[in-house]
């Protein structure tokens, strides 16, 4: 009796364990993919570059297929396509770098202003010989990749800017409602400043774990960074500048963007020759956290209406 009993509990348990398993089975298919198998192809590597700076950056795909070229946004980090990175092909060689300042790059104490960032692009393109690529630049990066396709050399066959404007300033502008608070900034960043930042990009919803990476990148900044990249875009640049893109230019923007609007757009469309522009209805200024399927699927398109094709 004591032993039938047993093997009744026993049995009891092995049922309670089996649900157990069944049930964390079906939580880890339904964990986001970035979190698992896809994160396993994304290598993060740093480089050092001529001029002293230190670079951290992720790569994936074939070394040598058609290559692509990421560069985030202010506060943020190569992380900022992290639910871009796993639905791009095996096929495609990507490079999202974090620029100075951010992430585990180096943090000089100065040093920000937009063409201090495009001279550490163009070195390291020159240091992995890249050729033909493909140049994604989100808000400030997409400054950054301006400044890499006005003074490219070669390296570059297509500029996609996002959530991305003329790069002139005018006093009084939604830039500078952003930027003013970052010249008050003192260390370590507060996690209110970070949260209201990041959250003040988004209109349409990106998943919790998705949005705390973010905030966490944001914090990561040091504020001299800050201070630099409000004095940075203070300056702005000369009009005349976009002129000197050559490359085939997809624009892509949110409808709901509440730094750059749809007149900012027209001034690029006006002056980048060769320049298309896709509208993203209810979405934010990040549009590649909001909308990373949509996103993914135009600069397929554009790679390859504007070949040769990969």
């Amino acid at each position: 009796m004591e032993h039938s009993g047993f093997l009744r509990r026993w049995g009891t348990l092995s049922s309670f364990f089996l649900v157990l398993l069944l049930a964390w089975g079906r939580l880890y298919a339904q964990t986001p993919s970035t979190h698992w198998s896809d994160e396993d192809r994304i290598s993060s590597q740093v480089i050092k570059l001529r001029n002293g700076i230190t670079l951290n950056y992720a790569v994936q795909g074939d070394p040598n297929g058609p290559v692509i070229v990421m560069l985030h946004g202010a506060g943020d980090s190569w992380h900022s396509f992290a639910r871009v990175l796993p639905l791009l092909p095996a096929n495609y060689c990507v490079y999202a770098i974090t620029l100075r300042g951010h992430g585990l790059s180096d943090h000089p104490a100065r040093g920000y202003s937009r063409a201090d960032f495009a001279g550490d692009i163009l070195e390291f393109l020159d240091q992995l010989h890249i050729q033909h690529a493909t140049l994604v630049g989100h808000s400030l990066g997409s400054f950054v990749a301006q400044k890499v396709a006005e003074q490219d050399t070669g390296h570059l066959d297509r500029l996609v800017l996002v959530g991305s404007g003329p790069g002139t300033h005018k006093a009084g502008s939604s830039e500078d409602e952003v930027t003013s608070p970052f010249a008050k900034l003192t260390d370590p960043i507060p996690y209110t400043f970070a949260r209201d930042f990041q959250a003040s990009t988004i209109y349409h919803p990106v998943p919790a774990w998705f949005f705390e990476m973010m905030v966490g990148e944001a914090q990561r900044v040091p504020a001299a960074t800050w201070h630099g990249l409000g004095a940075s875009i203070s300056a702005g640049d000369p009009l005349e500048d976009l002129k000197k893109i050559k490359v085939p230019t997809l624009l892509l923007w949110g409808e709901k963007d509440s730094i750059f609007h749809r007149e900012d757009q027209e001034v690029l469309l006006k002056n980048i020759s060769h320049a298309s522009l896709k509208a993203y209805p209810e979405t934010g200024h990040a549009l590649h956290w909001e909308r990373p399927e949509r996103f993914t699927s135009d600069l397929l398109a554009f790679i390859h209406s504007n070949g040769p094709n990969p």
